[in-house]
């Protein structure tokens, strides 16, 4: 069973390590290994999640495997939004990270997290989700558009001194 759950401060150094590994799983072969050593110890460093857990509009949900206590998914959101995006009026949230253990893929966790965002951001009167998507990540572009996201700019994304092309997404919170 997977138990889904706030983060807290103990959490800081199991969300480091799945994040590195989950990056590292799905996009490592990629990069340099200096560009991806550099893009890990600043993205998924302990001092910086620890600070992100503190910040009262940085959200994680994480996934948890209750036989074991091993995380095994998280995601983030955030109302500081950290993508080339300007909302304008609109209130909005951004969705920056849902990441998944490889046995985690098919299982209905990524659509459980997504539940989770989308009621987050209509609790916080929202009216857009925006998140950047990795250009050649097909997989999770069909997962997002099954959600109703459309692809709204080309924006980029650094990996150490790498940029990727990335798909800037939103969804419009209607009632």
């Amino acid at each position: 069973m997977i138990r889904l759950r706030p983060a807290c401060p103990d959490d800081v150094e199991a969300l480091a390590e799945l994040g590195k590994a989950t990056f590292t799983s799905a996009f490592g072969t990629l990069y340099s290994s200096n560009d991806l050593a550099s893009f890990l110890a600043q993205t998924h460093s302990e001092a910086r999640i620890a600070s992100n857990i503190a910040d009262a509009q940085t959200v994680y949900r994480l996934a948890e495997d209750e036989a074991s206590g091993a995380l095994v998914g998280y995601c983030k959101i955030s109302t500081r939004i950290g993508v080339d995006y300007d909302p304008g009026k609109a209130s909005a949230i951004e969705l920056s990270q849902l990441y998944l253990d490889d046995s985690q893929f098919g299982t209905g966790l990524a659509g459980q997290f997504m539940d989770w965002v989308i009621a987050s951001a209509r609790e916080r009167d929202c009216e857009e989700i925006i998140l950047s998507v990795y250009a050649d990540n097909f997989r999770a572009q069909a997962f997002y558009h099954r959600y109703g996201f459309e692809h709204i700019a080309d924006t980029t994304f650094m990996v150490g001194d790498h940029c990727d092309a990335e798909f800037l997404y939103r969804l419009t919170l209607r009632d």
